[in-house]
């Protein structure tokens, strides 16, 4: 059975070590972040990619071949990939890191619920039917459904490699009290019967959701990556 692997970390977790896993493209990303905690949050994510990698490839983790280049203007800052898989999505937000591996297109979406969705966000993330279904609940519960849909559009635009070059607005999600399923999206008719879509567990004070396509059979393992970052 094809497996996807979800690896939960926290920028607590990083060391000198890890460190030298990074590449020089990785390295030079690393120094431009201004705040530790970033650079932090982007080198464990790294780590966990190349060392989960790197054992399911059978190499030494720097010797995994990631690849950066962004596919619209050719820079070095695109989301990882790696020549011949497996796929892989990363996503970090507040304490938690998170890395998906598995044989196709995935996405993964973490974020924090510190109040940084707001009203001003909900026009630029819901539909009419989906603005619909938070209008009558209260604050917490209206910001927890506001972090729902956003975890699961990002998720799903990360598994195809849209990002956020395709409006939020434009996909039609379930509503945050039921499973996550891709309702509706113009542009792609087909794709809402080749997506699995999973809530994952991040602890208190988070939401996630991960994005399969065309792995309708796969049995999705989260694992703290702890053990495997020493």
């Amino acid at each position: 059975m094809l497996e996807c692997q979800v690896w939960w970390a926290t920028p607590a977790d990083v060391r000198s070590r890890h460190v030298e896993l990074l590449d020089e493209v990785e390295r030079a990303r690393r120094e431009r972040y201004v705040r530790p905690a970033d650079r932090d949050r982007f080198t464990v994510g790294v780590a966990v990619t190349r060392l989960a990698a790197g054992a399911l490839l059978g190499v030494a983790p720097e010797r995994v071949p990631l690849d950066r280049t962004c596919a619209g203007c050719g820079a070095p800052h695109g989301r990882p990939v790696i020549d011949g898989g497996p796929h892989l999505s990363v996503s970090h937000s507040g304490e938690r890191v998170v890395v998906a591996l598995t044989g196709g297109p995935v996405g993964v979406d973490v974020e924090e619920d510190a109040g940084r969705l707001t009203e001003g966000v909900a026009g630029q993330l819901l539909g009419p039917d989906e603005a619909a279904d938070l209008r009558d609940l209260g604050p917490a519960a209206r910001r927890r459904g506001l972090l729902e849909y956003w975890t699961r559009k990002e998720a799903v635009l990360k598994a195809t490699g849209d990002g956020l070059r395709v409006p939020l607005t434009d996909l039609r999600m379930s509503a945050p009290d039921e499973p996550p399923r891709l309702l509706a999206w113009e542009d792609r008719p087909g794709l809402a019967g080749r997506l699995t879509l999973r809530t994952l567990t991040p602890g208190p004070g988070y939401a996630a959701c991960l994005a399969l396509i065309d792995q309708p059979d796969a049995r999705i393992r989260e694992e703290s990556a702890g053990p495997l970052l020493t």
